[in-house]
């Protein structure tokens, strides 16, 4: 692919944030300056950069929380997991995807359903990242409350 070039960077800035940043970073130290995209860096520095990777960990652990209780949601909640999907898919980017720890999220996820539940519930993740933006995939129907 080459050197990216400031506008080709440009393009990316809209396309791929993650790619876009990681780019940028490697220019400032090899000292690349006349490859920066500098219109979009400087926009970055003064909202002091986008906190998307921690956005879409939030958002994720929203999806599974709604996964996994196999108990009856109300309809405004179930927009409001449609609406975090749509947030989610907004976000989404491969460099992004790729630094999503699925895992750890979940155990975070089940931590905070463990508070207020008293479940049995799968010591792994049983989602990938496609499943849970999958709109026509049930909650777990396996679970079992043990209250």
């Amino acid at each position: 692919m080459g050197i990216p070039t400031p506008l080709t960077l440009q393009n990316s800035y809209d396309t791929d944030y993650q790619y876009w940043l990681e780019t940028t970073i490697e220019q400032l130290r090899a000292g690349q300056f006349s490859a920066l995209d500098l219109d979009n860096l400087i926009e970055e520095l003064e909202s002091m950069g986008k906190t998307d990777l921690r956005t879409a960990n939030s958002l994720i652990k929203q999806i599974i929380l709604d996964k996994l209780p196999n108990i009856q949601v109300r309809k405004h909640w179930q927009k409001e997991i449609n609406n975090i999907k749509d947030q989610w898919e907004d976000l989404l980017s491969s460099s992004l995807k790729a630094k999503i720890d699925l895992e750890k999220i979940y155990q975070r996820a089940k931590q905070d359903l463990l508070m207020d539940y008293t479940i049995e519930l799968p010591k792994q993740c049983p989602y990938s990242l496609d499943d849970l933006l999958n709109r026509n995939v049930e909650r777990s129907p396996h679970l079992k409350f043990l209250i």
